[in-house]
């Protein structure tokens, strides 16, 4: 039996690629006896160059169409042999040699490919080893196969090629550049799926070949050079933009594939439920931290499902030549446990290429568990007073609202936006949901240790000394902000010192992927929900970031997402309104303080009075300033540590923690002089300890960095400066330890005989005064139980007095007053059923105001209680109150439900991306761009009789016939063929170390690392602590 081969050449742009490959086929030993040349939609000067190769055909193709149309129609104008020679009388086995014009093979391609085949009759489609164009001793690909799901995988990714897989023969399927089959095979099996234009063309004909009864082999001594351009499969580029559309090429090609192969009544099912799953893939793609990929999952699923004559097609062509069964195709799937394997290799491979690989920071051994334990320890002795609590009161503080009213209170209510913090408080509460008061109480029992862990945390990326991460931790855990904000039960220090140092971590890390970018954006609109204050110091840091690399600038973005979305409706109508520094306003509670002087600030005291050392020594008869000095030289350790490490540490640290620290300190030095709002006559600055948290945190982690460099003087130059700053802090922890500090049980809030009433009637109103001095009386209207720091809202806060502050204002005149006017109706109709007089404020005042309020015909005596003289008042229904409170509650606008939702889903799409389980992606690595000039090399039979057939004949195909809806590989341009973005009816444009791997088909090769790094990691990094910045 003769064998003859015909090599079908595919172009589409020429230049020095095509060169090269004509040269290739001109060297073979083994020469194909015919060549046809296909121009596919490529111009004059594609034709002529093709002219040089000699070929007996020139196919002349206008519009571009897939790699399997272009060589339809070049066998379509082959010739058919009779069947016996004159010659030999021998029969002649025809074979098509599918070449591309960035695939050249080496000299004994064709000899050692039809070698294989020779040898086994049964062989109907063979495949080479497709090496890298510019690396050839790289395998790109050796036999493809398929798992247990359908998914495409190649058996050899990017290997050195050591001759190590020369053993392999059978296959389940082989690519289509470089094939050879049988063309009785071709032509049986109707070519290449014209539903597969780019992936998985060759595997799909192979599949059908195993079907039929064929067999297919690879044959590793055969090698062709292979560049990836998109000519035949899918091409490889860095572009994130072509990256996106081959990842939606190939998942459209694997979920036709998998109907195509199911059981009909499968298949109708999985057919009918593609929107689903592409809806489902959207999601699982921001799991995967991939969303980019999101908009490609659906429209690949409904591309595929708009499409079903397709895969009928597509299940004809199977039906109609299959005789082994599905049977013959199982032993040659790759088994699940080899698919986990190799992923999970591939993936530490990639992450130690890129250096993603998380350092070690020896939690234990270098005293991370220690320091925890020691914060326990301390949390345990100053605020055990608090452990039999299920809610406190007091200072800042108050209860929260049942859970439904909690979330409730995340909405617009009366055109009033919900302040961020109402979103922070709620998913607080549903930590504890049966009670949400309870989970404030054990997050002010754990927010030592849990400032302790995670200054520790921030502190192993900064230093590898023991004694430098301990000062961060403990250091952190005992500031003055935050065992200031425990004293004063100021919740949001309390929760922004916790989220401080993992905000950091997480914002230093964000390039790396998007599960830190995501982490950052959350633990951002935490922090920023807590301080608002700290916002012009987040746009300035965000903005450095941003300028600091190019890299990763997208990441670096995404962090400014949640705080964008939970800020947005509040900042909108500040604005409108004229008010956007009231945006700075603190959340919650403010109450009257005052804030440090300056030098009260620079040592890191929020408080005017230094915690109790201003009171201590005036005790003594030492007067104040003795205490400013005092505290600062105990400070002075950790000044020096600070110091130490502006100059010791990598320059991105310094950087970094001295913008940090700047920036906190100016944020502090500015919010003590800002006043905002006021209480009662009073006006209060915005709190400065927000501010000084971003100073405390910098200063430490400068003083965690000095420390290293000490060598042997590190630990105890760092227990000095610990002891020193504990003594600094002393008044503070002896007031919590003895529960001095003004809080108290929450159920406590009120007098008992209002609390019950509250319970039954939430909409029951007490009004609150306190005797502020003569003729000066603070009044405030409470809701039920007694004020629930969820119901607080900045945007109704004001300097200028509301409608509601003057019917408070003249229903306190009226009450004062000793005239004979009935106010019981003014009381009802606000339902006002109480009246307390605080024990506070002026006697003289207060002795007054009661022999008033004994006479007011509107109130009757309920005698005195532990919060002071209370009076009843006669009031109305209180079941139409409490409708029109729910009323109120639920009665938001359909803009403003619809808004509450649109947030709420962004969140969610945020915590989807946060969390940590996204894929491993390698990119492509730059590739030369080839040029279009020829180059000079000798033409194939020019002259010398070296060349392959006849003379060339030109012919148009295609004018007239079917065209591909969907054609090859996209046109990479006349100049750069590597960034190119491809049209999305074109599917060409391949990078397969991302769109494989995220479409479920393969793990592109890890040997090398990708030559960025890969991580995206420039700009300001605190790196480890044992290498350099990232």
């Amino acid at each position: 039996m003769r064998t003859r081969v015909t090599a079908v050449l595919v172009a589409h742009r020429g230049g020095e690629w095509l060169d090269q490959t004509i040269a290739g086929i001109a060297a073979q030993t083994r020469r194909p006896e015919r060549l046809l040349a296909v121009a596919n939609g490529g111009s004059r000067d594609l034709t002529e160059q093709l002219r040089s190769a000699a070929p007996e055909r020139i196919i002349s193709v206008p519009d571009r169409v897939s790699f399997g149309r272009a060589v339809q129609h070049a066998v379509e104008t082959m010739p058919r042999e009779t069947g016996d020679t004159s010659e030999t009388g021998s029969i002649v086995e025809e074979w098509i040699w599918l070449l591309t014009e960035d695939s050249c093979p080496e000299p004994e391609a064709l000899e050692r490919i039809l070698s294989i085949v020779q040898r086994a009759p049964s062989v109907a489609i063979a495949g080479p080893k497709l090496v890298d164009w510019d690396r050839p001793e790289r395998i790109i690909e050796l036999g493809q196969s398929l798992t247990r799901y359908g998914s495409r995988w190649l058996l050899r990714r990017q290997e050195l090629d050591q001759q190590q897989y020369d053993h392999m023969q059978d296959v389940l399927g082989v690519g289509p550049v470089g094939m050879l089959v049988r063309r009785d095979v071709w032509e049986q099996l109707g070519g290449f799926d014209p539903a597969l234009p780019v992936y998985d063309d060759g595997l799909d004909l192979s599949v059908r070949a195993r079907l039929a009864g064929y067999r297919v082999e690879v044959a590793p001594g055969s090698r062709v050079r292979f560049a990836q351009s998109g000519i035949a499969g899918p091409r490889v580029d860095r572009s994130r933009s072509v990256m996106r559309a081959a990842h939606r090429q190939g998942r459209a090609s694997h979920l036709h594939r998998r109907i195509v192969y199911a059981p009909a009544l499968f298949a109708f099912f999985m057919w009918l439920g593609l929107p689903l799953l592409g809806v489902a893939r959207v999601f699982w793609s921001l799991i995967r931290e991939q969303p980019g990929q999101m908009l490609g999952e659906f429209t690949s699923a409904m591309r595929v499902f708009f499409h079903p004559a397709a895969i009928i097609a597509s299940r004809r062509r199977i039906r109609r030549h299959s005789s082994a069964g599905w049977a013959a195709i199982r032993p040659l799937r790759v088994d699940p446990k080899s698919v986990r394997t190799a992923r999970m290799i591939d993936r530490e491979a990639i992450l130690a290429a890129q250096g993603r690989r998380a350092p070690e920071i020896h939690f234990i051994s270098s005293g991370g568990l220690a320091v925890l334990i020691g914060a326990v320890v301390l949390a345990a002795a100053l605020c055990w007073w608090t452990l039999a609590q299920t809610s406190l009161s007091g200072g800042a503080l108050a209860p929260l609202s049942p859970i439904g009213e909690l979330w409730m209170h995340t909405r617009t209510i009366d055109g009033v936006p919900a302040d961020p913090f109402a979103w922070v408080l709620a998913v607080l509460g549903t930590l504890t949901f049966w009670n949400p008061s309870h989970a404030v109480v054990l997050l002010f029992v754990a927010s030592i240790p849990l400032a302790a862990l995670g200054g520790w945390i921030w502190a192993a990326q900064l230093t590898g000394s023991r004694a430098g991460r301990a000062l961060l931790g403990l250091g952190w855990a005992i500031s003055p902000v935050l065992l200031g904000s425990l004293d004063s039960g100021r919740l949001p220090t309390l929760i922004l010192a916790v989220v401080l140092p993992w905000l950091l971590l997480a914002a230093t890390r964000c390039r790396e992927s998007w599960s830190w970018a995501g982490t950052a954006s959350l633990l951002a609109a935490v922090a920023l929900a807590c301080a608002p204050v700290l916002i012009p110091a987040a746009v300035v840091l965000l903005i450095v970031g941003l300028f600091s690399s190019l890299r990763g600038v997208t990441r670096v973005l995404a962090t400014a997402i949640a705080p964008a979305v939970l800020f947005a409706p509040k900042a909108v109508q500040l604005v409108l309104n004229g008010r956007a520094l009231d945006l700075l306003l603190d959340p919650g509670i403010t109450p009257d303080y005052q804030p440090g002087t300056a030098w009260h600030l620079l040592i890191g005291f929020p408080e005017f009075g230094l915690e109790g050392w201003a009171g201590i020594l005036d005790a003594l008869g030492l007067g104040g300033p003795p205490a400013t000095l005092l505290v600062g030289v105990l400070l002075v350790p950790i000044a020096l540590l600070g110091l130490l490490g502006l100059f010791t540490s990598r320059v991105p640290v310094t950087i970094l923690n001295t913008l940090l620290g700047g920036l906190g300190m100016i944020t502090a030095l500015a919010a003590s002089q800002l006043r905002l709002v006021t209480e009662g006559a009073v006006s209060v600055p915005l709190w400065t300890g927000s501010g000084l948290a971003l100073f405390w945190i910098a200063l430490l982690s400068l003083a965690a960095v000095g420390c290293s460099a000490l060598r042997r003087a590190t630990t105890p130059v760092a227990v000095t400066a610990l002891l020193a700053a504990a003594i600094a802090v002393a008044p503070l922890g002896f007031q919590l330890a003895t529960a001095n500090t003004g809080l108290r049980p929450g159920a406590e809030q009120m007098p008992a005989l209002v609390q019950a009433a509250g319970v039954s009637d939430p909409s029951l109103r007490t009004l609150v005064l306190s005797a502020e001095g003569e003729h000066a009386v603070r009044a405030r209207l409470v809701s039920g139980t007694g004020l629930r720091l969820d119901q607080l809202r900045t945007a109704a806060k004001s300097t200028e007095p509301t409608e509601e502050d003057r019917w408070v204002a003249d229903l306190v005149g009226g009450l004062a007053s000793t005239t004979d006017a009935d106010l019981t109706e003014e009381l009802q109709e606000r339902h006002v059923g109480f009246v307390l007089l605080t024990a506070e404020g002026d006697p003289g005042e207060r002795a007054q105001l009661q022999s008033v309020f004994d006479q007011q015909r509107a109130l009757t005596s309920a005698g005195q209680t532990e919060h002071g003289l209370l009076w009843r008042a006669e009031i109305a229904d209180s079941g139409a109150a409490a409708e029109d409170t729910g009323a109120r509650l639920a009665g938001t606008s359909l803009s403003s439900s619809t808004l509450w939702w649109a947030q709420l889903i962004v969140l969610l799409g945020i915590v989807l991306l946060a969390l940590p389980t996204g894929e491993v992606v390698e990119r492509p690595r730059r590739r030369k761009r080839p040029s279009r000039r020829r180059q000079r090399v000798p033409a194939a039979g020019a002259g010398s009789g070296g060349g392959i057939g006849g003379a060339g004949d030109s012919e148009v195909a295609g004018s007239d016939g079917p065209r591909s809806e969907d054609p090859g590989a996209a046109d990479p341009g006349p100049e750069n063929p590597g960034s190119a973005d491809p049209d999305p009816e074109n599917p060409g444009a391949d990078a397969p170390g991302a769109a494989e791997t995220l479409s479920g088909e393969t793990d592109s090769g890890v040997d090398e690392p990708a030559p960025d790094g890969g991580a995206e990691n420039g700009g300001i990094h605190p790196g480890n602590a044992n290498g350099g910045t990232r």
